[in-house]
């Protein structure tokens, strides 16, 4: 994983094992940092069904293993004809989870890896409140007792404000969501591609075409399409723009580790005849 070059908002990558820089010979993949955008167009709520279910899961999904996923779906947006009405089930969707100890069955999400990442996720709800961003639910660090106590839990948070804030534009790498809408399938697009990343996407509607254009539009390594963190093996993983160089799962990933030779040989004695 990158890491932020002291004093900017640069990155710089990580050397690990399948970087170039350990490979010394440019091969490899690099993974960076994303804000991947979750779209929920308005047909998503045409029905009270088991899609519609699924979709307000989908919107959680922001939570899921505390937000420290590369691909969490960070961003939402919301087609604003049923703006409203998706957003305060969501919102209510996100306040059943269930936080506590990783090891207990019932338990929905966890602690932060570490103080300093609760430390990090704490301080960008705090920039998120002094951008005018709205807190519709959490915000806070939740203290446990007994076994869990002084550990590094925070509220599942979502955010209601403007894509040019910087809860929308830098990873958070926690349970934090920014949520904000769109008018049309253009706008959202727009929205979506507005971001130095493009490592993963979701795309929620009822209409296959809509589906099928909006994953061609987007600025993404991974579309999911009415669902969202599936990570089959067999599918190629990586990202555009800044999200990263190169390929990885999927036999194309085998690419990245080997050099390239061709071998020309001629089995004729005889000269071609140019010269």
């Amino acid at each position: 994983m990158p890491r932020r070059v002291a004093g900017t908002r640069r990155w710089r990558p990580f050397c690990g094992w399948s970087s170039p820089c350990l490979s010394g010979r440019g091969t490899g993949t690099w993974l960076y940092w994303v804000k991947s955008p979750n779209l929920f167009f308005d047909d998503i709520w045409t029905a009270d069904d088991d899609l519609r279910d699924k979709a307000l899961e989908g919107f959680t999904m922001f939570a899921l293993n505390q937000g420290e996923v590369c691909t969490s779906p960070s961003r939402v947006l919301i087609q604003h004809g049923r703006y409203g009405d998706f957003l305060d089930a969501a919102v209510a969707r996100t306040e059943l989870i269930v936080p506590g100890h990783p090891l207990d069955t019932e338990t929905m999400i966890g602690a932060q890896a570490s103080a300093e990442q609760l430390k990090k996720v704490l301080s960008y709800v705090e920039i998120g409140r002094q951008e005018g961003a709205k807190i519709l639910t959490g915000g806070e660090r939740v203290e446990h007792g007994g076994e869990l106590a002084g550990g590094f839990y925070v509220q599942p948070t979502v955010f209601e404000g403007d894509n040019r804030m910087r809860i929308f534009q830098e990873e958070i790498f926690g349970p934090v969501v920014s949520v904000t809408s769109f008018q049309d399938f253009d706008d959202a697009v727009r929205i979506a591609n507005d971001t130095a990343y493009g490592l993963g996407a979701g795309v929620w509607t009822r209409d296959v075409n809509t589906a099928y254009r909006a994953g061609r539009a987007i600025q993404a390594g991974r579309i999911w399409t009415n669902c969202y963190h599936a990570y089959p093996a067999h599918a190629a993983f990586g990202g555009y723009k800044q999200s990263g160089i190169g390929r990885e799962t999927h036999k194309m990933m085998l690419e990245h580790y080997q050099q390239t030779k061709n071998i020309l040989t001629s089995y004729s004695p005889k000269k071609l005849g140019f010269f």
